[in-house]
């Protein structure tokens, strides 16, 4: 028995991963801890009476949802077998602050209407910035080392994979682990910022770009080859950052516009 109503961390993580890091019932990976026999009368937490539910299905529990139905979800998840978590919607946005570390990038939209693409890697897009009557958003996809998605943005909807170790998505602030202690992802994301402290974006033939400590590192073929710190991608037009491995990507045609092509065998 516990007097506190504060959760601990581990059961936390547990009823994360049972629930497939999303709302239990809808999917949706920005949630809160429920109690499906409520607190004031167990006065304990166990992984078992605990339940993530959306915000909306839990404002809905205590009038409009049945404990059935609520037992029924914790049994079976919405995202059970799913790779990836239903879409969480973020809104757009007038301005939009885009950081990989201590780099910046800022867009370029002489018409309202156009697509920035802020890391290109060998002829497709990993990070976009869309802009729609200049109203903005994003769509990119962060990666482990292999190339494997953890986190997937599409026009400002966010899906995670639910093949990871935990996924927490506190305030502003995501956090994708391998383990205790091991962070693959850590990012700050609102409708008005992206900023990304460590992360992967690598395809699945190791080329591309890491985030880590600040720096915007250029990866080839597994290999660091490049390093980009406290630098400014502005009003460039096309895009920020782009690498095409050309020895293996011979028919791809290379954009205008990017601020580096950086690497040995890039060109």
């Amino acid at each position: 028995m516990s007097d506190s109503r504060y959760i601990p961390a581990d059961i936390k993580r547990r009823v994360r991963k049972e629930c497939g890091f999303g709302c239990a019932i809808c999917g949706m990976p920005f949630f809160d801890y429920d109690h499906i026999e409520e607190y004031s009368t167990v006065k304990e937490h166990t992984a078992e009476n605990l339940i993530l539910l959306c915000p909306n299905h839990h404002r809905a529990k205590p009038f409009k949802l049945s404990k059935d139905r609520i037992i029924e979800a914790r049994a079976k998840p919405y995202n059970l077998n799913k790779n990836l978590t239903s879409p969480f919607k973020l809104e757009p946005s007038r301005k939009l602050k885009t950081l990989f570390g201590s780099n910046m990038v800022e867009g370029f939209y002489p018409d309202g209407n156009n697509e920035h693409y802020a890391l290109w890697i060998n002829g497709e897009s990993f990070f976009t910035i869309h802009s729609e009557n200049s109203w903005l958003c994003v769509s990119f996809k962060l990666t482990d080392i292999k190339g494997n998605i953890l986190l997937l943005v599409e026009n400002g909807e966010v899906k995670v994979s639910t093949q990871s170790w935990d996924y927490e998505w506190v305030g502003s602030n995501i956090k994708i682990r391998a383990g205790k202690g091991l962070i693959l992802l850590d990012l700050n994301l609102s409708d008005n910022q992206v900023e990304i402290l460590r992360g992967c974006f690598l395809d699945s033939g190791y080329d591309g770009f890491i985030i880590n400590d600040g720096a915007l590192l250029t990866i080839i073929e597994g290999q660091q080859r490049g390093v980009s710190i406290g630098s400014r991608a502005i009003a460039n037009g096309f895009g920020g950052w782009g690498l095409l491995n050309n020895s293996k990507h011979p028919d791809i045609i290379k954009p205008n516009g990017f601020g580096f092509f950086r690497g040995h065998g890039v060109r």
